[in-house]
Parts: C-alpha cells; structure tokens; sequence
C-alpha cells in the first residue's frame, strides 16, 4: 500500500522542521493554529494572523474548473485555524500565482472570495496576481491565503482551559477538505475523484458563537497529520485523550481511502470525517449540539489523567 511519504509528503520531517523553528524562533506561536500579535495600542487584545494554501487539491480542482471551490478552501484553510483561537475574523488577503492571466478564472476566484468572506464578516482588504511563466507550468496556478483577526486576551481558547473529565466533540467534514491530496490523487482513480472535492465546511460561525456564550474551553481544526496530531495540540501535557473511532459519521470516500492505504496510514493522513473538534465539559454537550447540529455533533472522546 502506497503511503503519505512515499507519494511525496513527509509529515515527520514538517513536525523536525516545526521544532528546529521553535528552537531558532523562540515564540510560543510555533506549532499553533494561528499566531498571536500583542501591542500597546490594543491592551486587551491579541492580533491573530495565520496563512494557508490549498495544497494539491488545486490540482483536480482546475482540471474539473471548480475555480469557486479553490476561493472556498481558501478561506476555509485560513479562517478555521483562526477561529481555534476564538478570533473573529476581521481582514483577508490573497496571493495568486499563474503561468498566464486568465482574466475570467481570476475573477471567479476574487469574486467568490469577497462573496464567501462577507458571511464571515471579513473583508477582502487586497492581494496580489503574479504571472510567473519561468516558474508555474502552464494551464497551472497556485493561491496562498493571509488572514488576520482579534480576540480578547481573557476570552482566548487554550489548552490551558482543558481539565480532566472534559469531552471532545467532533463536528463532520464535507470530505477530505484539503489535505493528503498528493496522495490521494495517487491512490484514487480518475472516475471516483469528484467524490473527494467537496467544498471544505467553514465553522466559523458556529465556533465564535460557541466563544460568545462560553461554551467551549479550545478547539482544535483537523488539518494535516490528521486526528490524534491535531487535537494533541490544545491538551495538556499532563492531560491525555482517547479517540473512538467507532463514532465518526462513516463517509464513502473514507471507506474506499482506508480500503486502499490501510487505517494506520489513513487516519495518519486525513482527517477520516471529522472536520473540526471542540473541548468542553459535559454539561455543555446539549447546546453545543443544538448550535453545531448542521455538522451532525458527536462525542469523539474524553481528556483523562
């Protein structure tokens, strides 16, 4: 079975290079969903920043023109680590890299980007189109997104606020959102493709909503490395966790990738349904279900000693 780092992705080289960079860096944002900017001018808040791309996914997604689903993924790969902060989103910006300029593709893409933002209200503020002939291949081109926002200091989710007994509920994925696309376009035939291109979900709004009536302690946004890396990020070190597999909405996709990778790769891989977890304790389930129900909540597991 074809795995993650021989299609060409090494996800324990990118976690040496994170901690040589924690090392060189010193900041405590290293490793973090987003960063954290503290300045005079704002006493109680943090300025959040993060940027992402799309990865590979952009691939098959220019080749079907799904050119308004790349603007989605876009934003999604920004503002869902923002959000794990508890920032509200507040400005975006994006850098487009083609061979060529093709007028019509940019200005879907721009155009479904200022459209997208404004339900998370967050503006588009700028970017910036490059023609890079002697480096992008043609009939090819690459976006990179930059998000910035704000939180109040004495509001921000932490690991820092996750306590023993506490549940990690799990909010479903639209599919594979975007990541391990290099290889999943190795592993899965043309004919059974489009399957894997779904809009990534967006939880924005349900997450800030779930920040504004105290609901939930940290967040975690299942990116690459998948579920156990991702959520390892906002527990404790004294704290650990358990994953019940068993409770993830099972999704076609899903079933077919650890039919073809095995369920170690798999779920080393992808985020095998679950899109985004919230931490919180259990009293707490019922609204936060009520609030997230579009994502289908279910209890994925509990922080114990």
């Amino acid at each position: 079975m074809l795995n993650y780092e021989q299609a060409g992705v090494s996800i324990q080289k990118a976690d040496a290079l994170t901690e040589l960079i924690k090392q060189d860096v010193k900041s405590d944002n290293i490793g973090m969903f987003a960063g954290f900017y503290e300045h005079a001018a704002f006493p109680d808040y943090y300025l959040v920043g993060c940027t992402d791309g799309v990865g590979t996914k952009i691939i098959p997604l220019i080749e079907k023109n799904k050119i308004e689903t790349i603007a989605v993924d876009l934003i999604a790969m920004n503002l869902n680590d923002m959000v794990c902060t508890g920032a509200k989103p507040l400005f975006f910006l994006d850098y487009f890299a083609v061979n060529k300029l093709d007028v019509d593709i940019a200005s879907r893409f721009i155009k479904t980007l200022k459209q997208e933002l404004s339900g998370y209200n967050c503006a588009l503020l700028g970017g910036e189109t490059a023609e890079l002939s002697d480096l992008v291949t043609e009939g090819h081109f690459d976006v990179a997104g930059f998000a910035v926002g704000l939180v109040r200091k004495d509001r921000i989710l932490s690991k820092k606020n996750v306590n023993e007994g506490d549940v990690i509920i799990g909010l479903k994925s639209s599919g594979p959102h975007s990541n391990g696309y290099t290889l999943i376009r190795k592993v899965l035939p043309g004919d059974e493709m489009d399957g894997a291109l779904e809009p990534t979900y967006i939880y924005v709004n349900e997450i800030l909503e779930l920040c504004d009536k105290n609901l939930i302690k940290a967040c975690a946004n299942i990116t690459g490395g998948g579920l156990t890396s991702n959520i390892q990020r906002v527990i404790p070190e004294n704290l650990k966790f358990n994953i019940e597999k068993s409770k993830i909405p099972k999704q076609p996709v899903f079933e077919r990738l650890l039919r073809l990778v095995g369920e170690q790769e798999a779920y080393k891989t992808f985020n095998m349904g679950v899109g985004m977890c919230v931490i919180a304790s259990e009293d707490k389930i019922s609204e936060i279900t009520r609030i997230c129900k579009k994502y289908e909540p279910f209890i994925l597991g509990q922080i114990y000693q």
